[in-house]
């Protein structure tokens, strides 16, 4: 064989395709929760209908586009977790290709949307996530998943899905109940 490619740009390491969406990469990670109304309404300030409404919508004007990942901004939130514990920032990119879900969980059989609770659920297919090699060994990356009580791949992807859950949620419910734009106002017309 006179010449041999190893790599032909298929495999999308450190990029987002729809491969990643669709296959999966890595760990395959689905967090989930369920939010009572009150917490939605007090820590959120929104309530579980309204946050759900504007995530669909959010999705659907994603998918219109073309968007590969159908999230907010977990791409932010995968982000500080990498610096955080020694993964390789690049892999953000391919990371990210995930899917939020917001749905109401009716309670006591009521129809009343108003009294529905928050169901939650974020699932990211190909979180490129290691525990040993590259940076994981330095001593402040190591300390942190001590902290943690983390001690394979698989448990520190857990925490990762968490966080980016968690990240999620608070990220909608800034937009949907304006916060977000306020507080960039407040900030940059004083």
């Amino acid at each position: 064989i006179p010449e041999m490619y190893i790599e032909g740009g298929f495999n999308t390491g450190k990029r987002v395709s729809v491969i990643h969406t669709l296959l999966g990469k890595g760990h395959s990670m689905v967090a989930e929760c369920k939010v009572p109304a009150d917490v939605v309404k007090n820590v959120l300030h929104t309530t579980p209908h309204r946050l759900q409404r504007f995530q669909k919508m959010h999705n659907r004007t994603n998918e219109f586009i073309g968007g590969i990942s159908c999230t907010a901004h977990v791409a932010n939130g995968l982000a500080a977790f990498y610096l955080a514990s020694g993964q390789d920032p690049a892999c953000v990119a391919e990371s990210q290709a995930a899917v939020t879900h917001f749905d109401l969980e009716m309670r006591n059989g009521s129809t009343d949307l108003n009294e529905a609770d928050l169901y939650a659920s974020m699932t990211l297919n190909s979180l490129i996530i290691a525990s040993v090699g590259g940076g994981t060994q330095l001593p402040a990356f190591k300390a942190a998943r001590s902290m943690m009580g983390i001690k394979s791949a698989n448990e520190l992807a857990e925490v990762c899905a968490a966080v980016a859950l968690g990240g999620e949620m608070s990220f909608y419910a800034a937009m949907e109940s304006a916060e977000f734009t306020k507080a960039h106002w407040n900030m940059t017309h004083k």
